[in-house]
């Protein structure tokens, strides 16, 4: 998972359980503040209509407290001293009647009451229709400090009900919406913190890759920011490096050759002179062989200079792959026959034809046929062509069966002067070139090659080519190659 969807998710959840801590504790907060307020209000009418009926303990008085409390969500009865109902302010069921006189007789046997307490015993009740719940609340009335009855309050809380699903969804419809504004800003947060680090990953790949151009931009001053600055500078110190590198290489093979030439000259000039002993000979053509393997890795390595350097020029051509490539088996005859190595080309079509610099894609094939002969004894070797017409793509596939790479080994086989064998030399094993001159071959045609091995089993390489259609030089119609 990456390191910007892992900080979202982090922030998201932290976010939500913000939001929904919000949520419920001002939901609870708000209910509780509801009710609260509500039962104190519904106490203060109780003890005003009980102190109002205490002062002026006559019917007109008990009439104008029944049409104060006249109302479709309350219940107001005033019960004798011996719990039977006087009076209400609307018709009540018997059977809620005998459960208000029920309660307020607990409420008697259990409670303290004196006169000089003004503090209605008010309780929460749900009822078993609709489930809602109700305040019910009751006041003794005092006349001469003697109980003369009790003013008794049923208040229907649906309301309070309709008003507490009001707050739900309220808070319901402000957490989405703090949700997805806090989810919007965290994304944003997030590309903001993570981008500059992918720009980097991104650099530091492209460096890994030999690209020393990428460039890393960041206006950030903060540690991001400085670290963005420190990979560019390294980049920008490779690059001198990889550059000197290349200028050195390039000059260093340049002023071997001349030298060389007049070394192997003077050999040839000596070994083949016929006054000249036969030890003098021996050492001449031991002088001259060495200096001819020298000159070849010079030669790669003038090779290779030009390729990095990018002075390298195609000269595409169409070129009939079956003759193209049996003319190059017979400069391997005779090795194959000396080690006992099958040589087989397997081509769909002997006509087909593929549009690339042959001179280069020889020196491709050469060089992977060479090392499959060098790593093969008594064996086959495979040359495969197939074309895809669709995809306009030519692949061909070098397969041996020889000893076979490391797994280990292979990301490597493509550095210049890496070999698998490290005991091999430059005598019996190759410059150590070779693979890296191939790549740059490959890839300054616009393809691809890999590598497949498996020890003991052999190894394949695969050149994926892009092809395209090109006209006749008569101007007589086109070369289908692709």
């Amino acid at each position: 998972m990456r390191l910007s969807s892992k900080l979202t998710m982090l922030l998201v959840i932290c976010l939500m359980t913000t939001i929904l801590t919000m949520s419920i504790t001002f939901y609870i907060q708000s209910k509780e503040f509801y009710q609260d307020h509500l039962t104190k209000q519904l106490e203060h009418r109780l003890v005003t209509h009980a102190d109002s009926i205490e002062n002026h303990f006559v019917i007109d008085t008990i009439l104008h407290v029944l049409k104060m409390e006249k109302d479709d969500t309350v219940n107001f009865l005033l019960f004798d001293e011996k719990l039977t109902p006087l009076v209400m302010a609307q018709p009540i069921d018997p059977e809620l009647i005998e459960a208000y006189h029920l309660w307020i007789k607990q409420k008697i046997n259990t409670e303290s009451l004196h006169v000089d307490i003004k503090q209605p015993i008010t309780d929460y009740v749900t009822t078993r229709e609709h489930h809602i719940q109700h305040i019910w609340s009751m006041q003794p009335v005092y006349v001469n400090e003697r109980v003369k009855g009790y003013l008794f309050i049923d208040q229907n809380m649906r309301e309070f009900e309709a008003t507490k699903n009001n707050i739900l969804q309220l808070v319901f419809i402000m957490s989405i919406i703090i949700f997805v504004i806090g989810l919007l800003f965290i994304l944003y947060l997030s590309r903001v913190l993570t981008k500059p680090l992918q720009n980097m990953g991104k650099a530091t790949t492209q460096i890994a890759k030999g690209n020393f151009e990428y460039e890393i931009k960041t206006t950030a001053k903060d540690e991001v920011g400085r670290l963005a600055q420190d990979i560019q500078q390294m980049s920008d110190q490779l690059k001198r490096y990889n550059d000197t590198r290349k200028e050195f290489l390039s000059h260093i093979s340049h002023d071997l050759r001349t030298p060389l030439t007049y070394v192997k000259a003077y050999a040839a000039l000596l070994k083949d002179r016929e006054e000249s002993d036969s030890m003098c000979k021996k050492q001449a053509s031991m002088i001259y062989k060495q200096a001819k393997n020298m000159e070849v890795l010079v030669n790669d390595l003038f090779e290779l200079a030009k390729y990095e350097e990018g002075n390298i020029q195609l000269h595409k051509d169409v070129v009939n792959l079956y003759s193209w490539l049996h003319d190059l088996k017979l400069d391997f005859d005779l090795k194959l026959q000396q080690e006992n190595i099958e040589f087989e080309l397997e081509i769909e079509n002997k006509l087909s034809t593929g549009y690339f610099d042959k001179e280069k894609m020889k020196q491709v094939i050469k060089n992977l046929i060479e090392n499959s002969i060098r790593y093969t004894q008594n064996g086959k070797i495979i040359v495969r062509i197939q074309k895809n017409n669709q995809k306009k793509r030519l692949s061909i596939a070098i397969q041996d069966n020889g000893l076979g790479i490391p797994e280990s080994e292979l990301p490597f086989i493509w550095e210049r002067f890496y070999r698998v064998d490290k005991s091999r030399t430059s005598k019996n094993g190759g410059s150590g070139l070779g693979l890296a001159i191939v790549k740059h071959i490959i890839e300054l045609h616009g393809g691809t090659i890999n590598v497949d091995s498996k020890l003991g089993e052999g190894t394949t390489f695969l050149i994926m080519l892009p092809q395209q259609t090109v006209e006749k030089k008569d101007g007589l119609g086109e070369y289908e190659i692709d």
